[in-house]
């Protein structure tokens, strides 16, 4: 059985991580932009990513000379604050200023629970463990941002978007707030350094990762329907049910297996042209294939490191996962809108097919080479 707090910390990064999956579908074409074209919607993407990194080398700092859960609580309070102002309505560059700030509180959120409380509070012997569910929740909060924010900002407007987003965010605070910390000698680390935040090594891992979540966010801007995330949910218990069942020691089999669900999503939806009922096989072949190729790369990253550098691994991960998701579904959301989205299938199919032999050919083999564990 997992321990009460690793559960309280499950809950409220599911918290968070919907509150922000929600502004997915809700910037590109809800009328929370003042300009929803590609230049805003990208630079919105942009600024929110940047926001991502620009605290991070300061948190193993931060984390050490202060309350690992105050940082986090304090992250936490930063996000409500500036999600908060979405709901009074943003023009101009305010709207650029909220996404950074945003990603930066998010950003600082993760690496304190994600890569830094999750560990400590996680046995030795099952942290790899606690990384899949930790990781694999976030996969469901992506489902349920995205049901919650196209329903809430197309249907009840930017007030009560804003509302329940925070909402989201206090309901996390508490959770987060009731975690009993042990105390822990300080490390005293360098004021700026990458730990906890950029593992070099694992760049290799990290160019498939980001590529395949471009891909994945490219193809989930192009269908708005409750029901393909319905069924992105469904793709994505099935391969959590095959990862337990029958690939839990194949980790190539299961990349592999990942790429064709990936292709075969990428193929049946250029066949559909987004329309039509085969949508839903569309869904769950990108759930498969994003829960297959995603899952195992979090594996990898962490098998490459040493023992003090899986947060670091964890990190890393969750920036690939997370640029990746952004900059795709608000690059598509732009072109789609503005009807020049005709080649996006052809960049969705060859972004799967590019990371798949980059994977074959570079990843592979030095992975077999330079796995720790």
């Amino acid at each position: 059985m997992w321990h009460v707090d690793f559960v309280k910390i499950l809950i409220a990064n599911i918290c968070v991580c919907t509150s922000l999956y929600m502004f997915f579908p809700a910037l590109p074409g809800a009328g929370l932009m003042p300009e929803s074209g590609l230049v805003g919607v990208g630079v919105s993407v942009l600024a929110f990513c940047a926001g991502m990194c620009l605290p991070a080398p300061f948190c193993s700092y931060w984390l050490d000379r202060y309350r690992r859960k105050s940082v986090a609580l304090w992250a936490l309070f930063g996000l409500v604050g500036v999600t908060s102002l979405w709901g009074g309505g943003l023009s101009g560059w305010e709207v650029y200023g909220v996404r950074l700030a945003q990603g930066a509180f998010y950003g600082m959120f993760q690496i304190a629970v994600g890569s830094t409380l999750l560990l400590d509070l996680s046995d030795t012997r099952r942290r790899t463990e606690a990384a899949h569910v930790y990781y694999w929740f976030t996969r469901f909060a992506l489902v349920l941002g995205l049901s919650a924010g196209w329903i809430l900002s197309v249907y009840y407007g930017p007030r009560l978007f804003a509302g329940v987003a925070v909402g989201l965010l206090l309901c996390a605070g508490v959770f987060l707030w009731a975690v009993r910390v042990p105390f822990r000698a300080p490390l005293e680390p360098s004021w700026c350094t990458l730990d906890r935040f950029w593992l070099p090594r694992g760049f290799r891992i990290f160019l498939p990762l980001c590529g395949v979540c471009l891909a994945a966010g490219m193809m989930m801007a192009r269908y708005r329907e409750v029901d393909f995330y319905l069924f992105l949910a469904v793709g994505f218990w099935l391969a959590l049910g095959l990862h337990r069942s029958l690939l839990r020691d194949r980790l190539q089999g299961e990349i592999l297996l990942g790429y064709v669900c990936l292709a075969g999503a990428a193929l049946w939806s250029w066949l559909q042209d987004g329309t039509g009922g085969g949508y839903w096989s569309t869904a769950m072949l990108l759930g498969c294939g994003l829960g297959f190729v995603t899952s195992r790369y979090l594996l990898s990253y962490i098998r490459i490191c040493e023992h003090c550098e899986r947060g670091t691994a964890q990190t890393s991960y969750l920036l690939g996962w997370d640029m990746g998701l952004w900059a795709g579904y608000a690059g598509a959301s732009a072109l789609w809108g503005q009807g020049d989205g005709g080649d996006t299938y052809y960049i969705i199919g060859g972004l799967f097919l590019v990371t798949g032999l980059f994977h074959g050919v570079a990843v592979r083999p030095w992975y077999a080479r330079n796995k720790r564990k």
